[in-house]
């Protein structure tokens, strides 16, 4: 998340992360092969009919700091975008005309999913994740809906790397306007059914989804002079940012690193808890699915051409449905790689 900067920045939220970065990158590394051509085929199409769809649902392709896409509502809309409000008037040391920020997806009318140092990072400085945020501006006239209820992977004791996940759970549900995204659950096979994905030539066999370029959406700061300069402050506008995997994206690997796509490009403090989407082709021919394939977790500094480790929801999908259905609202697996063989 984003802590307004003051002239004096509190020191430790970034650094922290940063440091975190090598680290997790280390454990996410593996093994490069080449990629299965139909597999590549399936997203390739998909993901240019999906960006193209997105562009044309911003409104023109209007530049942010860092090069990020501004995006309208209607986008912010149509992939599931909201931001996370974290009122900081009980922090002794923070700005109080600024709140806090994360970004986060919606995953059901009445749930969205974001990082969870979001929620830990501002008890920390006895903050408060307030509500959530519907709209391309945080700061204008857009719908919200308090949180009344979380649930984060700490919660049921899930200490493993890259557990940087948080359920949260809305007063009402989200404006009808605004998409629930999927969760792709059994997309990938699993260790245990490799061998049966062999043998039924499945094209996430045996590469899983590959390296492919994948749509990011944040609210985080648009350069990273605004992580420390008061008079720099810019996070609460939506960005849509390209980036491309650096490693796999397996069911059983905690999360993927990726770079920007595009040069003088990245994300920033705020853009915590942003989701990755993939655009695939829907396997009976009903046209594109999107799907949330990854939760921010951390980037590196400074901002622009940086990297960025997402959480791959799939690895924790334990986690997600009992916490889902503690929270009243319960998440159902909606794909299986079989249906692609």
């Amino acid at each position: 998340c984003v802590i307004p900067p003051q002239k004096c920045p509190l020191q430790g939220t970034g650094s922290v992360l940063t440091m975190m970065l090598p680290v997790l990158v280390l454990a996410l590394a593996l093994q490069r092969s080449p990629a299965d051509c139909s597999r590549r085929a399936l997203l390739r199409r998909a993901a240019t009919a999906g960006l193209a769809n997105a562009a044309a649902l911003s409104g023109g392709p209007a530049r942010a700091i860092v090069n990020g896409d501004m995006v309208s509502d209607a986008e912010a809309a149509a992939t599931g975008s909201v931001g996370l409000w974290i009122d900081l008037s009980g922090c002794s040391v923070c700005r109080k005309d600024k709140p806090a920020t994360c970004s986060g997806t919606l995953v059901a009318p009445t749930l969205v999913l974001s990082a969870r140092h979001c929620l830990d990072t501002p008890r920390m400085l006895n903050g408060t994740l307030e509500r959530v945020v519907f709209g391309s501006d945080m700061f204008g006239a857009g719908a919200s809906r308090d949180v009344v209820a979380v649930k984060s992977t700490s919660d049921y004791g899930i200490e493993t790397a890259g557990n940087d996940l948080l359920l949260l759970k809305l007063s009402s549900p989200a404006p009808k306007e605004w998409r629930v995204v999927e969760l792709p659950l059994g997309l990938l096979p699993s260790k245990e059914e490799q061998e049966e994905a062999r043998r039924k030539g499945s094209p996430f066999y045996p590469d899983g989804l590959g390296f492919p370029s994948l749509a990011t959406y944040g609210y985080g700061q648009q350069s990273t002079k605004g992580t420390t300069d008061p008079a720099a402050y810019s996070a609460g506008q939506l960005r849509r940012l390209g980036v491309s995997v650096q490693t796999e994206i397996r069911p059983w690997a905690a999360g993927f690193l990726t770079k920007p796509v595009d040069r003088n490009t990245g994300t920033c403090a705020g853009d915590s808890g942003g989701g990755a989407l993939a655009f695939v082709q829907d396997p009976k021919g009903r046209g594109i699915r999107q799907f949330l394939v990854g939760v921010q977790a951390v980037a590196s500094l400074p901002c622009e051409e940086n990297q960025q480790v997402f959480v791959n929801p799939a690895a924790f999908s334990e986690f997600l449905l009992q916490a889902s259905r503690d929270l009243g609202s319960p998440l159902q697996p909606t794909i299986n790689w079989r249906e692609y063989s």
